[in-house]
């Protein structure tokens, strides 16, 4: 947001710069032998501005894991890369959608944080539509009153960056178009036992969005519906996964995100 921000700032003065020599460098040509070195400039860089406006705005980015929230989908260290056109092209810096593409039910987005600073990419995983009465009730997920079903219930270990571990359970949700594999905590008493937007109805052009570390992550149901216009796009694969404190490449991570 912020790099898309300082690009479009730097066109615009580009710009202008080039379309004032336009019009007023001519009655000034006595002055130069040639065309001052500003403009020269702001011609020869105003392409590539251009350029790479588009291509973050409208094609990919590469967004950082920076928090267990996601796991086991996504951990720390891990580098995905965000396709920003199948959720629809979107006007830079403002958000607003140009097309009519819209995301489904399972996928991990990333989108830009209202609640932990406005220019903070965040990533979690759509389980609401407009529409969808969404419940969170008794570590279960209710999706139009229906239960998303959790399959292959086991005890794992989820280690962390530090070197320590915890046990959880692992199961996989069912969400009823896909599945995928969430982290519980062992013990019910260490997840609040209400949450101040775990029931209610998705309203228009807002989402329902949740971690797979559902004891670990701050979502909607501690913030409320994420607005469409906030969607940056769709995490696609893992491109890289960096253990930082033991200085590896975590190669068997690398692939498509489910």
């Amino acid at each position: 947001m912020i790099i898309e921000a300082i690009l479009l700032i730097a066109i615009l003065a580009t710009g202008l710069v080039i379309c004032l020599d336009k019009y007023l460098y001519p009655r000034h040509s006595r002055l130069f032998r040639g065309k001052p070195k500003l403009v020269s400039f702001s011609q020869g860089v105003l392409p590539a501005l251009v350029l790479i406006l588009c291509l973050r705005s409208f094609t990919f980015e590469i967004f950082k894991i920076p928090s267990a929230s996601m796991k086991p989908t996504l951990v720390e260290g891990d580098l995905v890369v965000v396709d920003k056109y199948s959720h629809g092209l979107r006007v830079p810096v403002l958000g607003y959608r140009l097309t009519d593409s819209k995301p489904q039910r399972g996928d991990v987005v990333v989108f830009r944080g209202e609640h932990q600073g406005k220019n903070v990419g965040i990533i979690k995983r759509i389980v609401g539509l407009p529409g969808d009465k969404i419940k969170y009730q008794d570590r279960t997920l209710y999706i139009n009153n229906n239960p998303a079903i959790q399959l292959d219930i086991a005890s794992d270990v989820d280690y962390h960056p530090d070197g320590t571990q915890t046990k959880v359970i692992r199961a996989t949700e069912d969400l009823g178009n896909m599945q995928h594999t969430i982290y519980m905590s062992l013990n019910a008493e260490d997840e609040p036992q209400e949450f101040e937007h775990a029931d209610l109805t998705v309203p228009k052009d807002s989402y329902f969005v949740i971690g797979d570390h559902r004891n670990n992550s701050l979502d909607s149901r501690y913030w409320g519906v994420l607005p469409d216009q906030r969607l940056i796009g769709k995490a696609r694969i893992i491109a890289l996964s960096l253990d930082w404190p033991n200085k590896k490449i975590r190669w068997k991570r690398i692939g498509k995100i489910k």
